[in-house]
């Protein structure tokens, strides 16, 4: 694939993302009455009890921290302060869970039952009555956290999501009705598509304009595996070698060219840089196809030369584009390949340091260091003008799996580029390899878009092929070979893009504390609030979930996909002063939308 580098096949040398409980009976408050608690997270507690049976008078009560006035649990026998409750794990339907500790100073009889679990008995001796706890009830699972949408806290702008066609096979085609419209039963809603340029500049890639017919809006971007073998170090367009200092001007007008004849948005100037095709080596690499490395100080020498060319042209310019993500911000390579024996990515710079974590390079050899290996960013970053002359930095997600952040010793920390992830899958040697087309793979799949967007801030995700083409893996967004099932992570993939469109903006998310919960959103100019919620454990979750800094939607449709939902809009969900619940299956991608 350029990981195609895990698989594909080289064709004549050129193949190459909340119950109210029952209130206590009334009677006459005792002496010394309870003190309001603090705020609740939302209204999730039960509605408020009707005030017990007079006790003797109690000391005024403490606040605590348990449910707002009106929406606290029923007021008990009055007694000596009480301490705060906790609030109980609430369940989704039924009755049971703990009830919202109330705050009352004096003793309950009986605390309201909060939806999810049994009601919590009270104290005596005028003691706050301990909240239940939580129990499973009907098809309910946990409550997490509350969590609060901030409208005004923004990040990226969004730029679409897409697929790529360059290195299909001739003749294959696919269904460009669902892919790129938000009509047509299935659809996705994909809006760019990225084709190839072979060595000798011809085009690689097939469907743009059946593309563009589906979607008028359509971004098209091209990238290149190699050179003339002629302009490489190795005499060969396959197993890496470097672009020779000779051949800089002849190549980034070739690339000019063809952008410009192919009617591009965007180019970039070298597909994964710091990879080489290494049959020979044999895992985790497997096929030999057209590729070529850049050091870091080598692409800075290229981008300065092919970047003024493109943009003389109109087209946006790529860099660095490499294969791992980890690569764009350090040397360590990528490790966690599952074949034992050879647990770490290729490294053809031979850096020799490896890990999923960007941190300390003393183990990496010191060339690297010096700009002889990757750490794209940071070198084009030294350079200024090597920096002005590209818009788009490109990146791929493979092998670590994970976004990286952008680094806070480039720019202050402060991203001044787009990021645009272009080409992922399910490849050979590495977790979700496949050949699969379940839901828990969908929901990996979900988890590594969620990593782009919000840990890497990408303003654009493409996923490889729509069809495994040429090894039975899950290279293929939605068919792998021998099947006609499409892959629950073609509509995972489409919890996002046909749901965050182009010109929307990623906002905050905070107070998420459920590890198995992962929570994105993003606004769009005219209103319109989404939320997309990975559920990556196996219990149904409900979220509380609050939108600030803006107006609330009054309500919010679900779409769902799970074991036995592929995209299905389901019930609307009111949203109360500006808080909602959202209501997640086991092992699903929820996208919530209101406007």
């Amino acid at each position: 694939m350029s990981n195609t580098r895990l698989g594909s096949l080289v064709l004549a040398g050129a193949l190459f993302g909340w119950g109210c409980g029952p209130a206590s009976t009334p009677g006459t408050p005792g002496s010394g009455g309870s003190t309001s608690g603090s705020s609740g997270t939302t209204g999730t507690a039960g509605t408020t009890g009707i005030a017990g049976t007079t006790g003797s008078a109690g000391a005024t009560g403490t606040a605590g921290r348990g449910g707002t006035t009106g929406t606290a649990g029923t007021t008990g026998t009055a007694g000596t302060t009480g301490s705060a409750g906790t609030t109980g794990t609430a369940g989704t339907t039924g009755s049971g869970g703990s009830a919202t500790a109330g705050t009352t100073g004096s003793a309950g009889t009986t605390g309201t039952a909060g939806r999810g679990g049994t009601t919590g008995t009270a104290g005596a001796g005028g003691r706050g009555g301990t909240t239940g706890t939580a129990g499973t009830t009907g098809t309910g699972g946990t409550s997490t956290s509350g969590v609060t949408v901030q409208l005004t806290q923004t990040h990226q702008t969004i730029q679409g999501f897409g697929i790529n066609t360059a290195l299909m096979p001739s003749g294959k085609t696919f269904p460009t009705d669902k892919l790129f419209t938000t009509t047509a039963t299935d659809s996705i809603g994909l809006s760019i598509l990225r084709i190839g340029m072979n060595s000798d500049g011809s085009l690689t890639g097939q469907s743009i304009s059946q593309a563009k017919a589906a979607n008028s809006a359509l971004k098209v971007i091209g990238s290149c595996w190699s050179p003339p073998a002629n302009c490489k170090s190795n005499g060969s367009t396959q197993m890496g070698g470097y672009l020779l200092a000779s051949c800089l001007d002849s190549w980034s007008t070739t690339i000019a060219n063809f952008a410009q004849a192919q009617g591009l948005y965007a180019m970039s100037i070298a597909n994964e840089s710091d990879f080489a095709s290494c049959k020979a080596k044999g895992p985790p690499c497997t096929d030999d196809y057209d590729t070529t490395t850049y050091t870091a100080k080598q692409m800075v020498d290229f981008v300065k030369v092919a970047g003024p060319k493109l943009k003389a042209k109109g087209i946006k310019v790529i860099a660095p584009e490499a294969s791992e993500w980890i690569h764009a911000w350090s040397n360590i390579s990528a490790t966690g390949s599952t074949v034992s024996t050879h647990p770490n990515s290729s490294d053809p710079l031979n850096c020799g340091c490896y890990g999923n974590t960007i941190g300390s390079e003393a183990s990496c050899a010191q060339t690297c260091k010096d700009g002889n290996g990757y750490d794209y960013g940071h070198w084009l970053w030294k350079d200024q003008t090597a920096w002005g002359a590209f818009d788009i930095f490109g990146v791929h997600e493979y092998d670590s799996q994970i976004a990286f952040a952008w680094p806070a010793d480039v720019n202050g920390g402060v991203r001044n580029k787009e990021i645009w992830q272009t080409e992922m899958s399910g490849v050979r040697y590495w977790p979700e390899e496949g050949p699969n087309t379940t839901i828990q793979n969908g929901v990996a799949v979900a988890g590594w878009i969620h990593s782009a967007l919000t840990v890497g801030e990408a303003s654009a995700w493409l996923w490889w092929w729509y069809e495994s083409y040429y090894q039975n893996d899950n290279e293929g967004l939605a068919i792998i070979q021998g099947s006609s099932t499409v892959a629950k992570r073609y509509f995972t993939m489409g919890n996002y893009s046909k749901f965050v469109r182009p010109g929307y903006v990623a906002v905050d998310v905070v107070g998420n504390s459920n590890a198995s919960v992962l929570l994105s959103a993003y606004k769009g100019t005219d209103g319109t609030v989404v939320v997309v919620a990975v559920n990556k454990g196996t219990a149904a979750v409900t979220v509380p979930i609050s939108i600030t800094g803006g107006t609330a939607p009054a309500m919010m449709t679900p779409t769902v996909t799970s074991a036995t939902q592929n995209l299905v809009a389901t019930t609307a969900v009111p949203v109360s002063g500006g808080s909602f619940s959202a209501m997640l299956a086991g092992t699903s991608v929820t996208t919530f939308v209101g406007k």
